[in-house]
């Protein structure tokens, strides 16, 4: 009831209203509120851990039942970040020095070079997997200026294994850190699941890249911001045989070994060279919250990356939000209508999202197979990796030293294809040379990004 004089509410109608709760409004933790740490590690356990138990046994860990220690993610090694860049900026420069460099095997993700190159200064060396892989089809340059109905072998469909890092690529991209830096190389950064192949790493070869990091003491970091958008549970035959389609980097950098590591010590017995950045911008479609997660056991690098964090906190409203969908229950009906018991919301939203990434993803494939465009079979993301490589110009310009397409033809010609397609039919897709695929040709298409 409005008063005569003010118009304001007269104190004895005025009643109180809460626009702030008291977590919202003080300062925090720079690495995160201690509830929503144990809320992202209880979410992150659920996620990458704990499914993929099994697929560390033979990697040196055990079950239950043979006295295994039983791991699991420590809040306190969680660093909350205001978005994907930084926290991935701030974990390197905790890293590598400026100068330093950091392998990423190719396509990869292209913001990768401006997010750790601008102000971290490291050194970016492409992991190149091709001619480590006997199966990968050679490149003809012979046939290069043929027509595009050719069959020639230069065309040939790239295998997905072709793209695996492995050993043998691994030690010479470190070669080449060598060459370039005068320094061994400190970081291998994997994005898995992939970003733009739209494919998981098989386990054995993620466990090749750890094994081969910790033998060189490089530091690797696996970013697994879509792990919560995988698809497809099993790998068919069309990929690499039977088996869980994703299985993280921490689960099978895991140490059960009780022998190895007192059960009294908390998390998951990464050591100081394992390290996760994950994000809630890509499985829960919440970029505009801005938050980024890093995970660590190294003491060594904990309190740098909480002061580096300083710069870059999440708000406590924010905070307190995601603490809530974290936590939050939902109750669903079965088959015959009844109420089950509740299931925690973040549950019940990725299955259904991944339903929906599924349907739309198969939708495309079968577009592109029933036209004839070459692809690898996604299973993860938002991406399907493209082979357009019949539609290129057919004018390239070969080096006479190395009998080889010269990077500026390569790129010359898929520029002038990316163009074609997109102002001639309305395509638009990634140019994988942006992304430094070794050949040219090959697109990277997002088939969430437009309605139906």
């Amino acid at each position: 009831r409005p008063s005569s004089s003010t118009g304001l509410p007269s104190a004895q109608s005025q009643t109180e209203v809460h626009v702030f709760e008291k977590e919202m409004i003080y300062y925090q933790p720079t690495q995160g509120v201690p509830g929503v740490r144990n809320a992202m590690a209880e979410y992150l356990q659920n996620l990458l851990v704990t499914p993929h138990r099994l697929a560390t046994e033979g990697n040196g860990g055990t079950t239950e039942n043979d006295g295994a220690r039983c791991v699991a993610m420590d809040p306190e090694n969680i660093i909350l970040g205001a978005g994907c860049n930084a926290v991935l900026e701030n974990l390197c420069m905790c890293l590598v020095e400026p100068g330093e460099a950091v392998m990423i095997p190719t396509p990869y993700y292209a913001a990768f070079e401006f997010d750790l190159v601008a102000r971290a200064g490291c050194h970016i060396v492409p992991v190149n997997t091709f001619q480590h892989h006997p199966e990968t089809p050679p490149q003809n340059t012979s046939t290069l200026a043929v027509t595009s109905s050719s069959t020639s072998h230069h065309n040939q469909p790239i295998p997905i294994s072709s793209y695996y890092p492995n050993r043998s690529s691994l030690d010479q991209a470190y070669e080449r850190s060598l060459a370039e830096t005068s320094r061994p190389p400190r970081v291998l950064l994997l994005s898995h699941p992939n970003n733009p192949l739209g494919i998981c790493y098989p386990p054995e070869v993620v466990k090749e890249c750890i094994d081969w990091c910790r033998e060189k003491e490089v530091h690797l970091i696996s970013d697994e911001i879509y792990a919560g958008s995988v698809y497809r549970a099993e790998r068919g035959v069309d990929s690499d045989g039977q088996g869980a389609t994703f299985v993280s980097a921490m689960a099978l950098a895991a140490n059960h070994d009780n022998h190895a590591i007192s059960s009294s010590d908390a998390g998951l017995g990464l050591g100081p060279y394992i390290h996760l950045v994950y994000a809630l911008s890509k499985d829960f479609a919440l970029s505009g919250l801005r938050v980024r997660v890093a995970y660590t056991e190294n003491p060594e690098i904990l309190v740098p990356m909480q002061k580096l964090n300083d710069l870059c906190q999440i708000s406590s409203q924010t905070q307190l939000l995601v603490e809530r969908m974290l936590r939050a229950s939902v109750l669903t009906a079965d088959g015959d209508g009844d109420a089950s018991p509740p299931k925690k919301f973040v549950d019940v939203y990725l299955k259904s999202n991944q339903a929906n990434i599924r349907s739309r993803c198969d939708k495309l494939q079968q577009c592109l197979d029933e036209v004839d465009i070459p692809h690898l079979p996604a299973d993860s993301g938002l991406f399907v990796w493209m082979d357009f490589r019949e539609f290129l110009p057919t004018d390239p310009v070969i080096d006479d030293a190395t009998g080889e397409e010269t990077l500026e033809s390569k790129e010359r010609r898929e520029r002038q294809l990316y163009l074609s397609l997109m102002k001639e039919f309305g395509l638009l897709f990634t140019p994988g040379m942006s992304m430094r695929n070794e050949r040219a040709g090959f697109f990277r298409c997002v088939f969430t990004a437009a309605s139906e």
